[in-house]
């Protein structure tokens, strides 16, 4: 049994190829000349330039099924798997939208209220507030202060 094989750049790390495991007991590995030999991809590259890494049979099998793609880190030379990002589907993102522009309206419209009112709440103050001042002018005035 042989686990995956990654053909990677050595300058970027991005996987040029990945040569499947295989799970037959008297599976044989191949080198890298016989690879060379047998794969288009690394024929058009100059072997060189290529670098490999050869994994145990089952190692990162979960990984390699769900990840949608993989490179390797060229210092380390580790595999850097990348996920898929699961969204909600935008069917369901609209109706979330609409629901939400909905409360927007309703708590614009009470704000709008609220600011109504509290002007005209100022409004009064202020009227009151100008009468009083009348009147303490109008008694300075009778009591000759002014």
């Amino acid at each position: 049994m042989i686990g995956f094989k990654i053909y990677y750049e050595k300058p970027t790390g991005n996987v040029v190829l990945t040569i499947p495991e295989n799970s037959n007991n008297n599976a044989v590995q191949s080198t890298k000349e016989q690879d060379f030999a047998m794969y288009p991809v690394l024929q058009a590259r100059n072997p060189e330039t290529l670098n490999f890494i050869q994994l145990e049979f089952g190692q990162y099998q979960a990984d390699f099924q769900t990840a949608r793609s993989w490179q390797v880190d060229t210092e380390t030379g580790h595999i850097l798997f990348e996920y898929p990002r699961f969204s909600i589907p935008l069917s369901t993102m609209v109706e979330q939208l609409q629901q939400e522009n909905e409360e927007l309206k309703v708590e614009n419209k009470e704000l709008k209220l609220a600011l109504a009112e509290s002007a005209e709440a100022q409004q009064q103050d202020k009227i009151e507030n100008q009468l009083a001042i009348a009147e303490l002018v109008e008694r300075l005035q009778t009591q000759g202060v002014l």
